[in-house]
């Protein structure tokens, strides 16, 4: 049609034709009363079923959108973005308004840009006991695997003498990694291997009250109850005159990875002494009622790195602090390739690392890299910041707030280079600036290390997160549970 007005145009005939003009034109702008009218959603549940509380929502839209929500700050989280029709997920965080609004945006040819609210009632998980928090997580699911990492033998599995201190480990007679477990099946009801002889089998924990456990290819070998007693904010009990425990670990027989009895005939207890319970690590033993200090007792160790939240932010409304960590090769704040690989690595040994602040001193040397050309006080070694409740709180050494925003975590993303993308309002964490930038402050970060006591973030040259394993400039920052 366009070639055929083209050549009208050029025999003369129309006088006023424009060729420069297509004869569709340029949409009119849309209000927000059409907008409103237009954009339609259905509200499900995880199972796809029509939920008046529903989390999950299917949408339909007259324009390309974007749908956000709101944070504790006032900042948009995307939710769907850059379609007319798709799905989007509204999970408010334990304790929220059930009655919660998300925003439906189009922007115009015109650049203008209209915005619809919308008022939802969802779904919102009750609170859980700090101690649920802790080993279930938040969201109400965590993953415990094996951890070779507490003993130098990689043990997971093996005896103690029984209350040796209030360093249970000080205790250590003998054990076995997860692998050799299946040297071990005399111990057991069966004397048949599972799949649970593996550092990769794993147990989720479920709020639910539920225990699964599964081998490495994901297949459930059992499951069972679970129950925590006696928990007290992590407060020690006392066995033998000793502080030993923070709870019991109640569950059905035979419910845990290998939970059996060492030298036990294929014993399977069913009450456990919680020697250790953070939003990483899971450290249990039993030893038979009445045992006395240095009898034979047995041990199991186990880890998790699902947790995010948890172990960043912890379980309260107190949250956890961080500082600098210049223990992985002395420097906290610098310059690195983007090297790709296993981002753990990065925050291990330095892995890429070019150029980086090893003392509070040196940071007043890189004031060109700040946005006021000042060291406001996070430029210090004993500056710290704490995560609570969606928000960062930045402060100096001696305790003066610095600055702060909200963050929050998108574990979608995660890979063998990063566990998550950390979202935060600009300039919230520690020195929150990219290297050799003028002062930019990012927005997003990639946490390549996260445990309960370490955590590596990175940012690449100009936030360019596809170029990762091209060995450009990237912005690293090492912290450490304060």
């Amino acid at each position: 049609m366009k070639k055929i007005l083209f050549g009208i145009c050029a025999l003369g005939l129309f006088a006023s034709c424009d060729p420069s003009k297509d004869s569709v034109g340029v949409p009119a702008a849309i209000t927000e009363s059409e907008l409103a009218a237009g954009f339609t959603y259905t509200q499900t549940d995880e199972a796809g079923s029509p939920s008046s509380i529903g989390n999950f929502f299917q949408y339909t839209a007259p324009r390309v959108v974007t749908i956000y929500r709101l944070n504790s700050s006032g900042g948009q989280v995307i939710l769907a973005k850059g379609s007319s029709a798709g799905s989007f997920i509204l999970k408010p965080t334990r304790g929220s308004d059930p009655n919660q609004t998300f925003y439906v945006q189009s922007r115009e040819f015109d650049g203008s840009v209209v915005t619809v609210p919308f008022n939802v009632t969802v779904e919102v998980p009750g609170e859980l006991s700090l101690e649920m928090k802790i080993a279930c997580s938040d969201s109400g699911t965590k993953t415990w695997t094996w951890d070779g990492s507490v003993f130098e033998s990689g043990a997971v599995w093996g005896n103690i003498g029984y209350t040796p201190g209030e360093d249970w480990t000080s205790g250590y007679w003998w054990g076995c990694p997860a692998e050799e477990l299946t040297g071990q099946l005399q111990h057991s009801n069966t004397g048949v291997a599972t799949g649970e002889e593996d550092s990769r089998a794993f147990m989720i924990f479920s709020e639910e009250g539920t225990i699964t456990t599964f081998d490495a290819g994901g297949n459930q070998i059992r499951k069972g109850a679970f129950e925590i007693k006696d928990y007290n904010n992590g407060e020690k009990i006392a066995v033998n005159d000793v502080p030993w425990k923070v709870g019991t670990l109640h569950t059905d027989a035979g419910t845990i990875l290998f939970p059996f009895k060492i030298n036990g005939g294929g014993t399977t207890p069913t009450d456990f002494d919680i020697v250790k319970l953070t939003a990483d690590k899971l450290q249990l033993v039993y030893a038979d009622a009445g045992t006395a200090s240095w009898s034979e007792a047995t041990y199991w160790n186990f880890k998790s790195n699902t947790d995010i939240a948890g172990m960043a932010g912890g379980y309260d409304e107190v949250g956890k602090s961080w500082t600098w960590d210049p223990s992985i090769t002395g420097a906290v704040w610098g310059n690195m390739g983007y090297c790709g690989g296993a981002g753990a690595d990065v925050g291990i040994s330095g892995n890429g690392q070019w150029w980086g602040v090893t003392t509070s001193d040196e940071f007043n040397g890189q004031l060109q890299h700040t946005d006021t050309g000042t060291n406001i006080g996070d430029g210090d070694l004993d500056a710290y910041m704490t995560f609570a409740e969606g928000q960062i709180t930045s402060y100096n050494a001696a305790g003066t707030k610095i600055r702060g925003g909200a963050y929050e975590f998108d574990t979608s993303v995660a890979s063998e280079w990063k566990v998550a993308d950390m979202k935060t309002d600009a300039g919230s964490i520690l020195w929150p600036f990219e290297i050799n930038s003028g002062g930019n402050k990012p927005t997003v970060f990639e946490v390549v290390y996260l445990t309960g006591d370490k955590m590596t973030l990175v940012y690449p040259d100009g936030g360019d997160f596809g170029s990762n394993g091209g060995w450009g400039e990237a912005s690293f920052w090492h912290f450490k549970a304060k």
